[in-house]
């Protein structure tokens, strides 16, 4: 029993470190992202089940059940000196869990402590390690998947501050790689790299994750008319904007919707990520057969994580409809396995009130 108990205490401390370490390194981003006058306005502590949704001043921490991860957003991305401020922003993160890991170091050479608390001794030296991997894991450049999307870590931020234009950099931030129907249309400027208007996409995004809708709307429908635009930019602007529907249940907009999706599937159609668009909001119109047969082919191995789970819960949804209710429980088993975007999950399951 005694054991028992030491592996559960240990366990629990883990955890907590864990989250306690994450929130510090997200608020060393927020900290210096202030200061730099870039106006955080949400940060994600974890992943996962939200807990906790805190308003503080004038930005928003959301605390998830899983301490995995995290990340800072940022509005205000104005281009004055935007290179070394994004460098001190991105490094403040890893600083802090480097603090934490020299105040670790010097907690476990304080000998008193190993009269003390000899039993614990362990657990500082896992601290120290987590920490130590965590600042590795920031520095080192790669990609990860955080909350169903791609996102660079720090070091791979740090890196593309260095090598990219400050054109470049706002592209990468708007997630355009999603919208080119080749691979080597990323090298193409995005916006004929108008500083303008990439800083006014920037803005509607911004506003789009305050969920201010009228005021995206305001901000992209005067550029998607503009018949100068190439397909590709074209794409951005119009999925952007159904989204408003099929990630945050806006019906009111369903209507300009079914316009904006039907325009980008016209202008290519042989884009998934575009297909996927089309095909939820046919089954959000009652349109169950047509939108599942756009959906099916999204939810094989190979799509980007979020298209698979948003096709399978979609898929679930037509199902409901159509009276197939054998196949629901397997879509919506599907887009929990894949394990990224739960929101969307609890969601189609409230709607059709289904849950597995």
């Amino acid at each position: 029993m005694k054991i028992l108990l030491i592996w559960i205490w240990a366990c629990l401390s883990i955890y907590i470190w864990a989250y306690f370490s994450i929130f510090c390194h997200e608020m060393g981003h927020l900290m210096v992202a202030k200061m730099m006058g870039f106006k955080p306005f949400l940060v994600k502590i974890g992943s996962g089940k939200r807990m906790l949704y805190l308003k503080l001043f004038d930005f928003i921490i959301e605390f998830n059940f899983m301490p995995s991860g995290g990340i800072t957003y940022i509005s205000n991305l104005k281009l004055d000196k935007i290179k070394p401020k994004l460098i001190l922003m991105y490094l403040a993160g890893p600083m802090i869990n480097c603090l934490l890991f020299i105040l670790i170091i010097s907690i476990y050479n304080q000998k008193i402590l190993h009269y003390i608390f000899p039993n614990y001794l362990n657990i500082l030296v896992s601290f120290a390690v987590f920490e130590f991997l965590l600042v590795f894991g920031n520095l080192l450049p790669s990609e990860l998947t955080i909350y169903g999307q791609k996102h660079s870590n720090d070091g791979k931020q740090v890196l593309d501050v260095l090598t990219k234009t400050n054109e470049q950099l706002i592209q990468k931030k708007l997630g355009f790689d999603r919208y080119t129907i080749h691979q080597n249309d990323s090298s193409i400027d995005f916006f004929n790299n108008d500083l303008k208007t990439l800083q006014i996409l920037y803005e509607a995004q911004v506003e789009f994750d305050k969920r201010n809708f009228n005021q995206v709307i305001k901000l992209l429908e005067p550029i998607v008319i503009n018949d100068r635009l190439i397909v590709r930019d074209k794409l951005y602007i119009l999925d952007t904007l159904v989204s408003i529907v099929i990630e945050h249940e806006k019906m009111e907009y369903l209507q300009k919707a079914d316009t904006w999706s039907a325009q980008a599937l016209a202008l290519a159609g042989d884009i998934k990520t575009i297909q996927g668009t089309r095909g939820a909001i046919l089954i959000e119109l009652g349109r169950y057969s047509e939108g599942k047969q756009m959906l099916l082919p999204l939810t094989e191995a190979g799509n980007d994580l979020i298209d698979i789970v948003y096709s399978c819960c979609y898929i679930a949804k037509a199902d409901y409809f159509l009276g197939n209710e054998n196949q629901i429980k397997d879509w919506l088993n599907k887009a929990k396995q894949v394990g990224v975007a739960p929101r969307i999950l609890l969601r189609i399951q409230k709607e059709i009130n289904y849950f597995i």
